[in-house]
């Protein structure tokens, strides 16, 4: 709750580096040792607009999502849970 990072926007991504694809390689991995579904940059320390999330905990092998500038394009509906970080 306290670390700066959280509490700020983070910044978008503006190319694809190396350095960004390790990052998201540790963050894989990170979420996956927790275990976990879900992990965002800044949760790890980094300020940027990146978060990976798999929701079938690594069972299937095609549900890993990186999401790298993720937009809002449209959205309906209600929250049914609390956001869990």
């Amino acid at each position: 709750y306290g670390a700066s990072v959280l509490h700020q926007p983070a910044a978008p991504v503006d190319q694809l580096t190396p350095d960004i694809d390790r990052l998201v390689s540790d963050m894989v991995e990170t979420m996956y040792a927790a275990p976990g579904i879900g992990l965002a940059a800044p949760q790890v320390g980094v300020p940027l607009r990146i978060f990976v999330v798999d929701v079938s905990v690594g069972r299937d092998p095609n549900g890993l999502i990186v999401m790298i500038n993720p937009e809002w394009v449209e959205r309906s509906g209600a929250q049914i849970e609390e956001e869990g970080c």
